[in-house]
This record gives structure tokens, C-alpha cells and sequence, in this order.
């Protein structure tokens, strides 16, 4: 994981500063400005509005990634605008004047890094009092036209995330009766009632709908290393399998602990979990080294010992989403011992017993794709979010008859909607179609755990936020009925022509690991697809936060070559 990726607009602004200040654009009706843009340097455009009047400008990034600030009159910063589109692409911005005065943008590069490009700067629509207006009233007959749809495919569930074993849940029963694999989500990593909601649902589905494979975004050899104790085979669970990091660690435990009790009482009908996340692998990676030495010898191990030392300096990283980046010749090295044990595996069995094979074999690919989507192996390189779709793939097919299986990871893995990345339900949504169904869980408001970026610490912190935003896809299911709700639409010709603001990017909770307690609003959303990126939402007025383990290892910086 690269920790700039996480950081809030705010913050890098704050860390980049203003830049090389071009000249001030003044902007109009139907102005289209175009200009050169390099890294360290920053335009600004300005545009006088009275109270009640609003703006639509946008700017069209070429080449590279700009970063739109928004200040008031007053210069406070109201908004940060940086559309997940790389380097080509608009940056829209919304002005909705509260105040008469000027309201100046801020154009610049998002990193230093940057090459150089161009911009086109375009108004787009210029608003006086009664238009702005007119275009709220708009807006809220739209939404309320998407929770009309919405409200007849809702149930309510219980504030704690809870529903009861016999408590009726129809559209989700309907949806889990129709999946082979359904992916349950989550908008922030650290909200308690999100995670309590999760697990009941699993148990739900195990119990109810025959579902025997839970896949974690959690580590795939951490997971594999408990699969002994998960079943009821052993006693006590190895040390390894105890550490999973902060994120869900509470909810691990508790699922680890309902299916070890299901699995004891139904040894004949068991529940398997399995991490597909090739991350976070220091026992499997430490005993994979060993093996190489045994069965390739001392010159072998002298040449794969740097490679094992870069892997492990990167893996440590991902605990605090820091640099975790793999050069590509030991991208290829990681390929090559993968290759090599593969091709050796009848005689390496033969030698070391099937189970000792099968272990390192396990480990190398892991090893492989870790290095692969921090650094590529393979051209071009795949992301994390396909690996994992990968691995979830392999271990259904682990059985002779694929089980029904959940895959439980943050909203931005569970998504079908396809981008450039993955997500990884998008690519289970192209191999298995609507075999593959996709659950939100959101918030209202709330609280949750997460890592202060760029903390020298790496210090975990309770943030709160306030009531969602009134043009947010909570809002839209929050009006559906009271408390907490549950809606869901079918998959594909199933869903019935949901209304257009369903079916458009609307902002939608999202929180990862890392959160800056003064991120702007904007920074808890990201623009979903309701109806396309999901089969069904599941909305809480309220969540509190986990608890933040209180002993956790400080991890130094790696720097960057």
C-alpha cells in the first residue's frame, strides 16, 4: 500500500503549500481558459457571487493530476476536489454561494512528482438566485423519487447491526438465495455496529443458505496457518494466526470463534475461512526462505537472501500503509522461485512430503502477486484487487462442488462496478455475472478508528462525523423509513429501471485506514453508481468506534529510493 494515496487534499495542500503562483484567472459566463501547468506551480481563478447564487466550473486535467481548492470569501478552505481519474479527466466544482463575496480556486499539481501538462478551465453554468433554486427543487424531487423506488424493496433492522437469527430480512434472503458469492462491505474499516452487522449476516447465511467459504480481506497465510484450530482439528490456535493487524480485529475473533463452534458441532457440514489478501506474511515468508535453502542449497539461499530482505521490508510497510514497493528484479526473482517449485513439486514431494510442498507452493504465489501489484512482474502488472478476486476463486474450487461463499472486505473491494483496478467483486462480477452480488454496509453519522496519515507515531485515532450530506446515498436510504434499513434491488434486467439518480454518481460514506481528523467533508465520500456498484445497501443512522489496540508496534518509515 502507498500511503500518499490516502492522504486527504487538505493535508497535501498543507504539506505542498501554494506553489509558483501563475496569474489570477477572472472568471465569467462561459469562460474556457486554457493553459500549461507544471509541478510547483499554481493558478488561481476567481468569480464574485452573491448570497444565493451558484457555479458549476470545471477543469479538465491533461497529462496530469491536479488538486482544485475552493476558498470563500473569507479565503477558508470549503472544499478539495480530486476525481479518482488519474491524470486525464474533469475536475468538477460546485459553488453554492452562502455568501456574496469572492470565491477563488486554487489549481496546482497533486504532487511535486507530477510531469508537466495542461489544463482547460471551463464555467459551465453561472446560476442567479432563482435559478439556484429552481435546480434545488430539482435535486430534491429526484431523491425523493429515488427513495420511492427504493422504499418497497427496504425492510428495517435493529440500530445495533443485529438482526435476529428468525428476524425477517426477505430482501436479502431473496438475494442470497439467488448468489453464489456475496460480498459483504463495509464503509469505514473501524466502526463497530458495521462489523457486528457483518457477522450476523454471516451467521444468517451459513445458517440459513448453505454458505461454507467466508473469504477475508485479511492475510491469506495468517488465515491459512489457522485453518487446523477453525475447523475443530486442533486445540489451541498457533501464535501466528493471533496477530491480523487493527482492522477487524475484534470481528475476526468473534467469526474465527462462531465457526470453530459450528464446526465442532457439524464436523460433517464445516465452514471453512480463508484470507485472500497476499499481504501481511512474515511466518509463511520466514518458513518459505528455510525450504528454499533445504532444497536448492546454500548458493540458491546466498542469492535469494537480498529478495527476501526487500519482501520483508515491504510487507512490514502494509501494517502502516507505507512504502511497500518491490523492485522489478526481485519481482522477478519471487516469479522465477515460484516457477521453479512448481515445476520441481513431484520430486520436492517426493523429498519433503506433499504438505511441506503444498505450503510453499501456497506462499510463493502469494509472494508473486505481493510483489507483483507493488511493483509488477508481469506486464502490465495486476492489482491487489485482483489477486484477491483470484484467490477467492481458488479456494472455492479447493472443493470438488464450489461452495456458496461470502467475501467480506471494505465497500471499495466489494463493488462490482469495474475501474481501472479491479474492484475485486468487479472482477468476480465478469467471471461468475450476477452470481456474484454485492452489499453495502453505511453510516449516517458516527465514529470510527483509523490511522493518522503521516503520524510519526502511526497513532490510531477515534474520528466522529456529522449527519450525512442531504445529496449522499445515505440520505437517499435513510428517507426510506425510520431507524436502520435494509434495501435491495436484484442484479442486472432485475433491477427494474431504477430511477437516473440511482443509476449516476452519487456521493457515498468512505472511510479506509488512514483518515486526517480535518479532512473536509468531501473526503468521507467517494462517487458511487448505487445500482450498479451494488445489489443492495445496508444503512445505520449511528455507528460507534472500535476499539484501537493500545499495543501496537511502532513501525519506522522506509524510505523511497
Amino acid at each position: 500500500m502507498r500511503r500518499a494515496a490516502f492522504l486527504s487534499a487538505a493535508i497535501l495542500a498543507f504539506l505542498q503549500g501554494p506553489g509558483e503562483a501563475k496569474e489570477t484567472i477572472l472568471l465569467e459566463r462561459d469562460t474556457v481558459r486554457e493553459a500549461a501547468i507544471a509541478p510547483g506551480e499554481t493558478y488561481t481563478a476567481s468569480l464574485r457571487l452573491r448570497a444565493g447564487e451558484s457555479a458549476e466550473i470545471v477543469v479538465l486535467q491533461q497529462g496530469i493530476d491536479l488538486v482544485v481548492d475552493l476558498l470563500g470569501p473569507g479565503g477558508r478552505l470549503l472544499d478539495s476536489v480530486d476525481s479518482p481519474n488519474g491524470r486525464q479527466g474533469d475536475e468538477p466544482v460546485s459553488i453554492s454561494a452562502a455568501a456574496t463575496g469572492v470565491y477563488t480556486l486554487r489549481i496546482r499539481p497533486i504532487s511535486p512528482a507530477e510531469p508537466s501538462g495542461r489544463f482547460t478551465l471551463r464555467v459551465a453554468a453561472l446560476r442567479d438566485r432563482a435559478a439556484t433554486a429552481r435546480l434545488a427543487q430539482e435535486r430534491r424531487l429526484a431523491r425523493r423519487e429515488a427513495t420511492d423506488w427504493l422504499r418497497p424493496r427496504s425492510v428495517g433492522f435493529p440500530q445495533s447491526g443485529i438482526p435476529a437469527p428468525d428476524q425477517p430480512l426477505a430482501p436479502f434472503d431473496t438475494l442470497a438465495s439467488e448468489a453464489r458469492v456475496v460480498g459483504l462491505g463495509e464503509a469505514s474499516h473501524g466502526s463497530r455496529e458495521l462489523n457486528d452487522l457483518r457477522l450476523a449476516l454471516v451467521r444468517r447465511l451459513v445458517e440459513r443458505h448453505g454458505y461454507r467459504l467466508v473469504a477475508l480481506e485479511s492475510s491469506a497465510s495468517r488465515w491459512r496457518a489457522l485453518a487446523r484450530y477453525v475447523a475443530g482439528e486442533d486445540a489451541e490456535p498457533p501464535p501466528e494466526g493471533a496477530d491480523t493487524g487493527w482492522i477487524g480485529r475484534r470481528a475476526q475473533a468473534r467469526l474465527r470463534d462462531w465457526v470453530r463452534a459450528w464446526n465442532l458441532a457439524h464436523p460433517a457440514d464445516r465452514v471453512r475461512i480463508v484470507g485472500v489478501d497476499p499481504q501481511d506474511h512474515r511466518p509463511a515468508r520466514e518458513r518459505f526462505n528455510l525450504f528454499l535453502a533445504r532444497a536448492y542449497g546454500a548458493e540458491f539461499a546466498a542469492a535469494w537472501a537480498p529478495a527476501a530482505a526487500e519482501l520483508a521490508a515491504a510487507d512490514e510497510q502494509t501494517a502502516v500503509f507505507g512504502n511497500s514497493d518491490v523492485s522489478a528484479p526481485v519481482g522477478r526473482q519471487v516469479l522465477e522461485a515460484y516457477a521453479r517449485i512448481r515445476n520441481d513439486a513431484p520430486l520436492l514431494a517426493e523429498r519433503f512430503g506433499e504438505a511441506e510442498v503444498s505450503e510453499a507452493l501456497a506462499t510463493a504465489r502469494e509472494l508473486m502477486q505481493f510483489a507483483d501489484f507493488n511493483g509488477g512482474v508481469v506486464t502490465p502488472p495486476r492489482s491487489r484487487d485482483w489477486y484477491m478476486a483470484v484467490n477467492v476463486v481458488e479456494a472455492m474450487r479447493e472443493s470438488a462442488t464450489p461452495p456458496k461463499t461470502i467475501y467480506w472486505a471494505h465497500n471499495a473491494h466489494v463493488s462490482a462496478a469495474p475501474t481501472r483496478w479491479g474492484p475485486t467483486g468487479a472482477v468476480l462480477r465478469e467471471a461468475l455475472g450476477c452470481g456474484y452480488r454485492a452489499v453495502a454496509t453505511t453510516f449516517g453519522r458516527g465514529a470510527f478508528v483509523a490511522q493518522v496519515p503521516n503520524d510519526p507515531e502511526d497513532r490510531l485515532l477515534v474520528s466522529r462525523l456529522g449527519a450525512a450530506n442531504e445529496e449522499s446515498i445515505e440520505a437517499v436510504v435513510a428517507a426510506t423509513g425510520p431507524g436502520a434499513r435494509f434495501a435491495a434491488w436484484g442484479c442486472g434486467e432485475q433491477a427494474q429501471a431504477p430511477p437516473a439518480w440511482l443509476t449516476e454518481a452519487r456521493p457515498m460514506r468512505w472511510v479506509g485506514g488512514l483518515y486526517a481528523p480535518d479532512t473536509l467533508p468531501r473526503g468521507t465520500y467517494q462517487p458511487y453508481r448505487l445500482t450498479a456498484a451494488f445489489d443492495a445497501v445496508a444503512y445505520l443512522p449511528t455507528v460507534t468506534a472500535e476499539d484501537a489496540p493500545a499495543n501496537r508496534p511502532r513501525i519506522p518509515p522506509r524510505p523511497r529510493p
